[in-house]
């Protein structure tokens, strides 16, 4: 088992590439889920994983500092990364990742008082919005302890256009991520 954080983020390109970048903020969010390690020898070994993760961004409008949004992707990921052993307990772990978007929601907010008075955030359902599958690359480090436990750093880079409605307009979104985990080998 692991579990961890991710500091998740949309880079875009295309015709309103600049505007959504400069809204655009980091959002912290989470994952969990279990990996299997299948070694090869000393050096190499192969780790596929299956990981609940939650990805997006959030934003805020440089014309009404009062209103907020944030994206709130959640996917079922399976990373396979390859693992080359620098040492008995480091490792660099490099490989594809493909994601299948169980839900997606985008949650608007304002810090005008007289507006929120007695409402809740507004949620909205923009799994129609989104592409169901986003393909990927993962690239990391990790370390071993004697004792089974295993902390990892990576970035996961998503290759697809993960917004459908965003290509219409000729600009593309990925997700990027960082993913800090700790987790258990059971040996």
């Amino acid at each position: 088992p692991k579990v961890g954080v991710n500091v998740t983020h949309f880079f875009y390109s295309g015709t309103d590439a600049e505007f959504l970048k400069d809204m655009s903020k980091l959002k912290l969010a989470s994952h969990f889920g279990g990996f299997a390690e299948i070694v090869f020898d000393d050096y190499f070994s192969l780790q596929p994983e299956l990981l609940f993760s939650i990805k997006g961004a959030r934003y805020r409008n440089s014309a009404d500092e009062d209103f907020k949004s944030a994206y709130v992707l959640k996917y079922l990921s399976l990373p396979v990364v390859g693992k080359y052993y620098v040492t008995k307990e480091i490792s660099i772990e490099f490989g594809p990742q493909v994601a299948y978007l169980l839900s997606a929601k985008n949650i608007e907010t304002s810090d005008d008082f007289v507006s929120n008075l007695g409402q809740e955030a507004a949620s909205v359902d923009i799994s129609d919005k989104m592409q169901a599958l986003d393909f990927g690359v993962t690239a990391g480090v990790g370390y071993l302890t004697k004792s089974g436990l295993y902390f990892s750093a990576r970035y996961n880079f998503g290759i697809l256009n993960a917004h459908k409605t965003l290509a219409d307009e000729n600009t593309i979104m990925h997700n990027g991520a960082i993913q800090v985990s700790v987790g258990f080998s059971l040996q």
